[in-house]
């Protein structure tokens, strides 16, 4: 191996910790698909170069068990992977797809769980609502937020919802956490990624409602309705929501039709590109094709 090898994930974390700190000014859709894009690939990247680290040091370690695995899966240059980087390689591998089973196992059982509750509306004075994505989801609202509500402020909070069902958000919103979950450092892009996917509801919503102010007030009072620990001012401020409601009272932000695209797919094909190098995608591609030859 050499260090090429890490240099893939290397960038990708540097990219994704870079887009963590730095605003993008972008429509919230195009921030969205940008950060959920980074999010992925980056979790791909970190994961695929360990395992295939993991296959090459037990190459090293049995080289006569190496004819059992593909050759593409092995390094180029055949030097052994030494005992200092395979070690920890193998653990950490195996920590991250420990961490990533149980994140996935914990998303799915809440999903089930959602769905049952979807039936019917929470038992709680507490005003919740919530997106629940599938088949059989839908709205998930509680008694508090159909009693506190106006019709007017539970149109703003449906449509919100819908928003986030319509474009499937909560795929956006899971590649970020299985990628703050995964590299620690990471979770400010993961928490700047639910940022713009709500902020992306909030504008559908106050598109269709056609009241920006209105709209504002109706996340305002739900986020100081929730009763934290430290009081609702609080949660006012630590939820992200100061930002979005600011971001309502101001003008609609354009909709980047033409910067939106070209960073997007600017972004795509770098991170396609390492993740490719990772994943020996090139050398896959050149064993299958000499795979197809051979059986003319």
């Amino acid at each position: 191996m050499t260090w090429f090898t890490l240099a893939p994930p290397a960038v990708m974390l540097a990219l994704g910790t870079l887009l963590g700190r730095a605003p993008l000014p972008l429509h919230p859709s195009w921030t969205a698909r940008l950060l959920a894009t980074t999010c992925a690939m980056t979790v791909v990247t970190a994961l695929g170069t360990g395992v295939f680290m993991s296959i090459n040091y037990a190459a090293t370690l049995a080289p006569a068990a190496a004819a059992l695995v593909p050759e593409w899966t092995l390094f180029g240059d055949d030097r052994p992977v030494p005992h200092p980087v395979g070690v920890p390689a193998a653990l950490l591998t195996a920590a991250g797809a420990l961490v990533a089973g149980r994140t996935a196992a914990r998303w799915a059982a809440e999903l089930r769980t959602a769905r049952i509750q979807v039936r019917e509306p929470l038992e709680t004075d507490v005003p919740i609502a919530v997106a629940v994505p599938g088949r059989h989801g839908g709205v998930l609202l509680s008694r508090g937020m159909l009693r506190g509500f106006t019709a007017g402020e539970l149109h703003v909070v449906l449509q919100h919802e819908t928003s986030h069902l319509r474009h499937r958000h909560h795929r956006y919103t899971a590649s970020g956490a299985m990628a703050g979950a995964l590299l620690p450092p990471l979770r400010p892009l993961s928490e700047r990624l639910r940022l713009a996917v709500e902020r992306w509801a909030d504008e559908d919503a106050a598109e269709a409602v056609g009241d920006r102010a209105f709209v504002a007030r109706t996340i305002a009072k739900a986020a100081l309705a929730h009763p934290p620990a430290a009081g609702p001012p609080a949660a006012f401020a630590e939820s992200g929501v100061v930002r979005r409601v600011e971001a309502l009272l101001d003008s609609a932000p354009d909709r980047n039709t033409v910067t939106g695209p070209l960073l997007f797919m600017g972004n795509g094909f770098v991170t396609s590109s390492l993740t490719g190098a990772t994943l020996h995608l090139d050398h896959a591609a050149a064993a299958f094709l000499l795979y197809l030859l051979s059986l003319r």
